[in-house]
């Protein structure tokens, strides 16, 4: 899958999927494990509205940093632009 339909299917995903969910998707449709690099680059291209700096905050999320962010954590910081 090449990096523009990956993107379609995340935008496609919003509102029905929270943002952890949508990060487990992108790992699935990329193969590689979830990391600050991919959930910016992708997550950007996929919903422009989230501002750059709460893209970054997101990299303090345990799963790709081992940061203090938790899963609800993650999904409150990118609530207002994506997912549910």
């Amino acid at each position: 899958m090449n990096d523009d339909a990956i993107v379609d299917r995340l935008r496609a995903e919003a509102g029905r999927l929270t943002a952890v969910e949508l990060a487990d998707l992108l790992a699935t449709l990329t193969g590689s494990a979830i990391s600050q690099g991919s959930i910016v680059a992708y997550f950007k291209r996929a919903f422009p509205v989230v501002p750059l700096r709460v893209l970054l905050n997101a990299g303090a999320w345990v799963r790709v940093s081992g940061g203090d962010l938790t899963d609800e954590g993650f999904n409150e910081l990118l609530r207002p632009w994506i997912g549910r």
